[in-house]
């Protein structure tokens, strides 16, 4: 299962390429965070609909590893 509200807290770092904790990372990262944040307060409908699309594929992806997980298992 899939917590909506850690997947909306850590998508600004899931968007970098790299360690945050480095100067350039950390400045993209803080740019991503402003920026979904931007997106949510002026258009929460649209924030909300991709934050359900995105909850929905990291779904999918859980059900295809706990599936081929059990598969080597038997």
């Amino acid at each position: 299962m899939v917590n909506a509200k850690r997947v909306i807290k850590k998508l600004p770092a899931l968007l970098c390429n790299g360690d945050t904790s480095k100067r350039e990372s950390y400045n993209a990262f803080m740019r991503y965070r402003f920026r979904l944040s931007k997106l949510r307060r002026r258009s929460p409908e649209r924030f909300n609909t991709l934050t359900v699309e995105l909850v929905g594929v990291l779904e999918k992806i859980d059900q295809a590893l706990q599936e081929v997980s059990n598969c080597k298992k038997v």
